[in-house]
């Protein structure tokens, strides 16, 4: 909160009265905000401000307050603070009761205050980030010993008659405002308000400590305007600076006002150093750091397919870490970006090319962006296939056909029957030379590796060769609860030939075998789940075969 500080007359005994009322005429002020942390730190900016500038101001006599102001800007300076919506009831209570106030010694037509030493113009102070804006007023007001004890305009109502009884003062109040969010309208601010009198002799200055540099590390972007005042306490003003280096692009100027576009990134460690008016001096290290603005790391280009998983964390460098706040922009449909990390994940729903931009922000909350572009490309699948029946050494004809992916494929199939191939076009055809029920699965994978596959039931019939009889071949598939002891069969035509044929097995769910003398499988599935199982029945004389392919749950 602002705080009204009196001060000392020649006489101890008016200094004593002038503590003690003016510490019952303490008028709050209010600062928008709560607890969040970039607040704080920028209310914090805004009070170490405000001191410093009262600093000054107790370093004055009470006449140089007004030095180089005169009524015509003074004045000016209270009207465009009463007119400012955004200021007005800030200020209103302090302007009120002071009356404008001018340098004596300038011509009344004079417009001069904005390069007085306290500036009738605003000042836009850079601190940690966060650009400030100061106002400072000067006026006079009077304390009535006989009335409420607060400063109100000179030659008020109820003066008493008695000169003695009336304390005269100038009012200053200092004005801090600054942007951030949380704060109503966007705008913060901080008052601070203090009685300086206007005795010809004020004791205060007189034993002030030597000047000390405060801390003044400060962090710039490269290529944003700077604007700085180097802080010291102490000291009977004006204070004198100098400094051992700058980064490039900024200038010192003798009050210790920081100026300039910082260039190019760096790192600068020096030493400032304050002399005051007394010719006291202290020197203190200070760091200036110049970053870039912080920029989020991001490809050229990615490509995904529509229904894939996605996923993409980004990074940022530069600006000041950690960062945060990462938001993206023209994002496929079904992705979203992390705030906290800024991976981007989802599913991409919809093809098309897209054009996403990155955004991140800093510690200080600076942000940066960044483009690239995303392509997404639709789904690859399989078509034109389906079930087919045919007879043994019957030709066999049949064509995949893949759409979406990149639009380059290439074909491949496993589980064929012998004499039945498929060509990279996609092209299936040849004669089959075994009979029985076949699953195969046929494949198409695009240039990016991408990978779509279909299974078909290709089952070739037979009236004079080897040929499995049961399970039968259009419905051979098995269910089976996990743990029942089960017996299936296996039979073949192998009779017709004379000889039995040789069975043989693969695939088997675990827990079940076959006897490849009874031809059957038996034992108590272990294993939940679902297994393809291949049959195969040989003879030698004369040399046939017959494959049964087919499915076998376990629940």
């Amino acid at each position: 909160m602002g705080k009204e500080r009196g001060f000392s007359t020649v006489e101890m005994i008016v200094a004593v009265a002038v503590v003690t009322i003016t510490m019952v005429a303490s008028a709050p002020f209010f600062v928008n905000g709560l607890a969040a942390v970039a607040r704080q730190r920028s209310r914090q900016g805004a009070i170490q401000l405000a001191e410093t500038a009262m600093e000054q101001v107790r370093g004055l006599k009470g006449s140089a307050l007004l030095a180089g102001r005169s009524v015509i800007a003074t004045q000016a300076q209270f009207d465009a603070a009463l007119n400012d919506k955004a200021i007005r009831d800030l200020v209103r209570p302090y302007l009120k009761t002071m009356q404008v106030a001018a340098d004596p010694t300038l011509e009344a037509s004079s417009q001069r205050g904005a390069d007085a030493p306290i500036s009738t113009s605003p000042r836009y102070i850079t601190v940690g980030g966060t650009e400030y804006r100061q106002n400072i007023y000067v006026g006079q007001c009077e304390v009535y010993l006989t009335g409420t004890s607060e400063c109100v305009y000179p030659k008020g109502a109820g003066a008493p008659a008695d000169p003695t009884d009336i304390l005269q003062f100038f009012r200053v109040v200092v004005l801090e405002t600054w942007t951030v969010r949380g704060c109503p309208g966007g705008t913060c601010s901080y008052v601070a308000t203090t009685l300086v009198s206007r005795s010809s002799e004020p004791t205060f200055d007189f034993n002030r400590p030597a000047p000390q540099v405060m801390a003044n590390n400060q962090t710039w972007y490269l290529g944003d305007p700077v604007s700085y005042q180097l802080k010291a306490r102490g000291g009977q003003l004006p204070n004198k600076w100098t400094i051992g280096a700058l980064p490039a692009g900024l200038g010192l100027l003798p009050n210790g006002m920081i100026t300039g576009t910082a260039t190019p990134a760096g790192v600068v460690a020096t030493t400032a150093t304050v002399t005051d008016k007394a010719n006291r001096s202290n020197t203190g290290p200070v760091t200036f750091t110049v970053v870039r603005p912080p920029a989020p790391v991001v490809p050229a280009s990615v490509t995904s397919r529509v229904g894939d998983a996605y996923s993409l964390p980004l990074s940022a460098v530069d600006g000041v870490a950690p960062y945060s706040s990462w938001t993206a922009t023209g994002l496929p449909p079904g992705l979203q970006i992390d705030a906290g990390t800024g991976a981007i994940t989802g599913t991409p729903a919809t093809a098309g090319a897209y054009t996403v931009t990155v955004t991140v922000a800093d510690a200080n909350q600076r942000t940066g962006t960044a483009t690239y572009s995303h392509v997404v490309t639709p789904g690859l699948t399989l078509n034109g296939l389906s079930d087919q029946t045919i007879d043994l050494n019957s030709q066999l004809d049949l064509t995949a056909i893949a759409e979406g992916g990149d639009g380059t494929y290439t074909y491949s199939a496993d589980g064929l029957p012998d004499g039945v191939t498929i060509k990279p076009n996609g092209k299936l055809n040849g004669k089959p030379k075994e009979s029985g029920r076949f699953l195969p699965t046929i494949t198409v994978t695009d240039g990016s590796g991408a990978t779509a596959s279909r299974r078909i039931v290709i089952i070739v019939t037979t009236s004079d060769s080897l040929v499995f009889t049961a399970p039968a071949l259009t419905a051979p598939d098995q269910a089976t609860a996990r743990g029942v002891a089960v017996a299936l069969p296996l039979t073949t035509n192998g009779t017709l030939f004379g000889l039995p044929p040789l069975l043989t097995i693969t695939g088997l769910p675990p827990g079940l075998t076959l006897n490849p003398l009874t031809g059957v499988i038996s034992g108590t599935p272990a294993t939940a789940g679902v297994y393809t199982v291949t049959a195969t029945a040989a003879t030698l004389a004369p040399p046939r075969t017959s494959v049964l392919t087919f499915t076998w749950t376990i629940v």
